[in-house]
């Protein structure tokens, strides 16, 4: 008694899921079918059927019509297989039931008969007093076929109605006994609906937030001897995408040091977007770094020029200006449509390494390179995409930025905050997302 690891009812060696009575693979044929195949003579199909299944099918439908043998001595043509035993169709109702439990409304959506069996009716017929208010079961909002199939099986039923609710996120069918209510269900689902995504999003919120405080109560417990680095983990809000794609996950990213004194690596998963950024606090020295990249791996067509000096200074100085004005203060709730999940800090790499600069020199703002993939083809978006970042002071904790993203649009902003020093271990690098790799992905990808 109990369930096997696909989550199917297993007991007195029956097996029960989705409607289907087995004896391991084998259903009941009707004892007419089988007479005609076995009796008095194996039938041409009678022999299709055993060279398919072989001496389980016997076996099988002896043990659904309760018939006593030994395992030794049965041929299949003692003609017993005439009515299954009461207490073989009293297990399978059980086994039923047990499993219809065991259904959530999210699966029940695919199974609109059985939806009616667990809350509608008792041994196919209407039964009242198992559902007293209006059951809802939810869809995808975009959903049209099992919606509609969910309230034809629901008609029907005799005197059980049958309503829909649109929400932002899902639609909801109700169904039920009283007709006044189930309307009165599905006219409140939109808010009902609404109501839960801000406490999801509350609680989200709040999650994420602690993981940042313990971080900024940890530097409080280092002291002012703490050398303070871009480089760790980061949890990411950035309305563009959060409210843009549904069913986005926690944004992230990891800032960890380059051979390269100054210059930065960022991995990132935005959901939609994931990729690598290179930052830097000088302009000129970041276009130069990512050109010898490129030159190295033959992508030259990712090549920018590197501006003179006055010119990296105007650059500068807008850059800035857009900062100041990109998005307000870190700390705000993400107001996002992200999964109810806690985030889990990953496993750090290493340390990183310290720097000769002080914390109090450390400059705020920094360039950015960014190249990334969309999530869902894959399709490598090569040429990188310019922007800048500014953190919020000199603890290096949070910081507010601005880029131009592939699919979503130009000057996005985005803010991050700081859970770790120790930035999660990735293997990206710049030239995975290099014209070389986006060829390579293009010829490969429908292969």
């Amino acid at each position: 008694m109990g369930k096997n690891r696909w989550g199917e009812i297993v007991r007195d060696g029956f097996v029960y899921s989705s409607g289907r009575f087995r004896v391991g693979h084998v259903e009941r044929m009707e004892g007419s079918d089988l007479r005609a195949m076995f009796l008095p003579n194996l039938s041409p199909k009678g022999r299709q059927v055993l060279a398919k299944e072989g001496e389980s099918f016997v076996r099988g439908q002896l043990l659904h019509y309760g018939v006593s043998f030994r395992e030794n001595e049965f041929s299949g043509n003692a003609g017993k297989c005439d009515k299954v035993p009461d207490h073989i169709l009293a297990l399978r109702e059980e086994m039923h039931h047990e499993w219809l439990d065991d259904l959530t409304s999210d699966k029940l959506s695919y199974y609109p008969e059985f939806a009616m069996d667990k809350y509608f009716l008792t041994a196919g017929r209407p039964d009242k007093t198992k559902a007293t208010t209006p059951v809802g079961i939810p869809f995808d909002r975009s959903s049209a076929y099992r919606t509609g199939s969910m309230c034809r099986v629901a008609q029907k039923v005799e005197g059980l109605h049958c309503a829909t609710g649109h929400g932002l996120k899902t639609q909801t069918v109700f169904m039920g006994w009283d007709k006044e209510a189930v309307q009165q269900a599905a006219l409140s689902h939109a808010d009902k609906e609404a109501e839960e995504t801000r406490a999801a999003e509350k609680q989200r919120e709040e999650e994420r937030d602690e993981l940042h405080q313990e971080y900024l109560e940890s530097l409080k417990r280092k002291g002012r001897q703490t050398t303070c680095s871009p480089a760790g983990q980061y949890i990411v809000d950035c309305e563009a995408i959060e409210q843009g794609w549904d069913d986005v996950n926690d944004l992230t990213l990891d800032i960890d040091e380059t051979d390269q004194d100054g210059i930065f690596r960022v991995v990132f998963d935005f959901g939609i977007l994931e990729g690598v950024m290179l930052i830097c606090t000088e302009k000129g020295k970041l276009d130069e770094h990512v050109s010898h990249l490129d030159a190295e791996d033959g992508s030259d067509e990712g090549d920018t020029e590197e501006p003179d000096s006055d010119e990296g200074e105007h650059a500068q100085d807008e850059d800035e200006s857009e900062i100041d004005d990109a998005s307000g203060d870190v700390n705000r709730g993400s107001g996002t449509r992200g999964r109810k999940r806690k985030f889990q800090a990953s496993a750090p790499r290493h340390e990183p390494r310290k720097k000769s600069r002080t914390a109090g020199t450390q400059p705020f703002q920094y360039f950015i390179k960014f190249r990334c993939s969309e999530t869902g083809e894959g399709q490598i978006y090569p040429d990188p995409e310019d922007g800048t970042l500014r953190f919020k002071d000199k603890r290096m904790a949070a910081f507010l930025g601005q880029v131009d993203m592939p699919c979503v649009g130009s000057k996005i902003p985005f803010s991050a905050r700081k859970i770790s020093n120790l930035p999660s271990p990735h293997g990206e690098v710049w030239s995975d997302y290099s014209h070389t790799a986006y060829e390579y992905a293009r010829v490969n990808r429908w292969r």
